[in-house]
C-alpha cells in the first residue's frame, strides 16, 4: 500500500495568560473575541433552521463518493516546557462547579505531546454536483460544568440538541447560529436544531464564562479532530492535491498541502513548536 509522508511546523502564538485568574461574567469583550474569530474564518457563518419534526437524520444525501483514498495524521507539540491549559477563579455555583475551573484551551499528552482537539479538514476536495454528506444527530452536553465535547465537527444537515446534565442552570449561547440563546433547566434537554451552511461556531455558556466550545460545520466529511494522543483519520478522500487547514483555539490555524493517492495511505505530521529560549 502506498504511503506518503508530509511534514508542517509552525511557532505557537500563545494569546492568553496560563495564570489563574478571577471568572467574571460574559462581557462585550467576549462578544468581540467571538466575532472577531468568526471573521478570519474561511468559510460563511453557519445557520440553523427552526426546531422541526424533521432533523438532520431524515435528510436523505447522495451516495458515497467512490474514492478510497485514506489520510492519517498527527498534531504533536515540540518544546522542552508543555504549556498548560488556562486556570479560572470560580465564585459562580462553586458547590456544583468548584472553586477553580479550566478553559480547557490546552491538552497535550505527557506520553508522546500529541495536542488534543486539533480540527483538521481538506479544503477543495471536488464533489459532484449533487452530493450532500450524510448528516449527524451531535448532541452537546452541559456536563460537570464543561461543554462537552469541547470541539467537534459536523456536517451540513446534522441536527443538534443541547442537553444538561448539571444540577445548575447553564445557557447554550451561539455565536455564528444567528446569536441563537437558550436558557437550559437543570437536567434539561431541548435546541435540537438543523445546520445549514458550512462555518465556525463558538458555543459558550452566559452563566459560566469559563465554558465554551468550538464547532466546525463543513459541506462534505473530509475533516476530523485530534485525539488525545493527536491522530486522526480521514477517509473516502478522491485522488488529488489538496490544502489541509489545521486549526486550534490557543495555537491558531496553519495550512499545508498533502498528496492523496488513489486507493492509498497518506500520513502528515504537524507540529507546534515552543517559543521558549
Amino acid at each position: 500500500m502506498a504511503r506518503k509522508e508530509n511534514k508542517v511546523e509552525m511557532n505557537s502564538q500563545p494569546h492568553e495568560s496560563m495564570k489563574a485568574r478571577k471568572h467574571e461574567p460574559t462581557t462585550a469583550r467576549t462578544l468581540v473575541f467571538a466575532f472577531l474569530f468568526l471573521a478570519t474564518c474561511s468559510n460563511p457563518p453557519a445557520t440553523v433552521s427552526e426546531p422541526s419534526v424533521e432533523t438532520g437524520s431524515n435528510t436523505p444525501s447522495s451516495p458515497a463518493l467512490d474514492a478510497k483514498g485514506v489520510l492519517e495524521g498527527q498534531v504533536l507539540f515540540e518544546g522542552s516546557t508543555i504549556p498548560r491549559s488556562t486556570r479560572v477563579e470560580n465564585t459562580t455555583d462553586p458547590e456544583d462547579c468548584g472553586t477553580i475551573q479550566s478553559l480547557g484551551n490546552i491538552i497535550i499528552s505527557s506520553r508522546n505531546q500529541g495536542i488534543k482537539n486539533v480540527i483538521v479538514a481538506l479544503n477543495d476536495v471536488p464533489l459532484p454536483q449533487d452530493y450532500k454528506p450524510q448528516p449527524v444527530s451531535f448532541t452537546l452536553d452541559n456536563r460537570d460544568c464543561q461543554f462537552q465535547p469541547h470541539v467537534a465537527v459536523v456536517t451540513t444537515e446534522s441536527s443538534i440538541e443541547a442537553v444538561n446534565s448539571d444540577p445548575i442552570f447553564h445557557s447554550v449561547h451561539w455565536y455564528g447560529f444567528s446569536n441563537l440563546n437558550q436558557a437550559l433547566g437543570p437536567h434539561q434537554s431541548k435546541l435540537v436544531q438543523t445546520v445549514k451552511r458550512p462555518g465556525y461556531v463558538i458555543v459558550k455558556c452566559d452563566v459560566h464564562g469559563w465554558m465554551q466550545a468550538f464547532l466546525r460545520v463543513d459541506n462534505h466529511s473530509f475533516h476530523s479532530v485530534s485525539a488525545e494522543d493527536g491522530t486522526f483519520r480521514i477517509e473516502n478522500i478522491p485522488a488529488g492535491s489538496y490544502v489541509l487547514e489545521a486549526w486550534h483555539e490557543y495555537f491558531g490555524k496553519q495550512e499545508l498541502t498533502v498528496n492523496i493517492k488513489d486507493d492509498g495511505l497518506s500520513r502528515v505530521t504537524v507540529y507546534y513548536r515552543d517559543q521558549s529560549p
